[in-house]
C-alpha cells in the first residue's frame, strides 16, 4: 500500500515519498508490456520509475522517443533519455548513444548535450538518490539493470512530452 506523502510550494516542484518496491514492479510490468509491444500501457507504467531514476525505465522510454512508439517520435528526447540512461554503466547503451551522438550534426549534438545536462540534472543518479547494479538476467545472459530509491523521498518531475 502507497500513501504519496506530498509537499508542494507555488513555484517549486514536489516532494513526494514512494515505496522502492512499487517503482520496481512499475518498471518491471512497463519492461514487458513495451516487449510486448504494447507501448501506451507501458509508457503508463515506465513514465513514474524513468522520473525516479530508474535506468531501465528510462532507456525503454528513450527509444519509445526515438521510433515514435505511442509517444511523439522526437529525437532530441529520445536522446535526452538515452543519455541519461546510460549513466547505468552499460555497454551496449553507451554504444547506442555514442553512434547516434556521432552521426548528428554539430547543432544537433549542442542540443543533444543541453537537454542530458538538464536530464541528469532531474533524473539522473545524484538528483534522484538512486543506486544502481547491473547483473545477467537467467538464461538470456542480458545485463539486467535494478535500480534502488533507498530513502524513498524525491523531487518528481513531469516528463516532457513534446519538443
Amino acid at each position: 500500500m502507497i500513501l504519496p506523502f506530498i509537499v508542494s510550494s507555488c513555484a517549486s516542484p514536489e516532494l513526494i515519498r514512494k515505496t522502492t518496491y512499487s517503482l520496481e514492479v512499475k518498471e518491471f510490468n512497463g519492461i514487458k508490456h513495451y516487449k510486448n509491444g504494447n507501448y501506451e500501457e507501458a509508457f503508463n507504467l515506465l513514465k513514474e520509475p524513468a522520473a525516479w531514476g530508474y535506468k531501465g525505465s528510462q532507456y525503454a522510454i528513450a527509444f519509445m522517443f526515438l521510433k515514435g512508439q505511442y509517444l511523439q517520435q522526437s529525437t532530441l528526447l529520445g536522446m535526452g533519455w538515452l543519455g541519461v540512461a546510460k549513466e547505468a554503466n552499460v555497454k551496449d547503451w553507451s554504444k547506442q548513444y555514442d553512434a547516434f551522438y556521432s552521426s548528428a550534426t554539430k547543432g544537433q549534438k549542442l542540443e543533444f548535450d543541453k537537454i542530458k545536462e538538464v536530464y541528469i540534472k532531474k533524473y539522473g543518479l545524484i538528483a534522484q538518490d538512486v543506486t544502481c547494479r547491473k547483473s545477467l538476467s537467467g538464461k538470456s545472459r542480458r545485463v539486467r539493470i535494478e535500480c534502488y530509491h533507498y530513502e524513498g523521498i524525491g523531487v518528481l518531475y513531469d516528463i516532457d512530452l513534446v519538443e
